[in-house]
């Protein structure tokens, strides 16, 4: 804080736009468990996120589903679509 000011260190918009993730499953009802940059870190692991079903499109959320997420400012989800095999 300077001056009574807070300041917000903002991720470059390029990190934002790609973000892996595996759908774990529905653990609560209207909420889907994800986990977001799965194979990277320490033991494997990735961060577990619960997201509103309705930012995932229905096709896509089976239990270890790879997606991408597009993500805003505020790390809501733009857009979810399909990550291939491959990538």
């Amino acid at each position: 804080m300077i001056r009574g000011m807070t300041i917000y260190a903002r991720y470059p918009r390029e990190w934002l736009d790609r973000v892996s993730a595996v759908v774990f499953g529905c653990l609560l009802r209207g909420e889907l468990r994800i986990n977001v940059y799965p194979n990277l870190g320490l033991a494997d692991g990735a961060a577990p996120w619960d997201v509103s079903v309705n930012d995932i499109p229905f096709e896509l959320r089976l239990p270890n589903t790879r997606l991408w997420l597009q993500l805003d400012e505020n790390f809501k989800i733009m857009r979810a679509w399909l990550r291939e095999s491959g990538e």
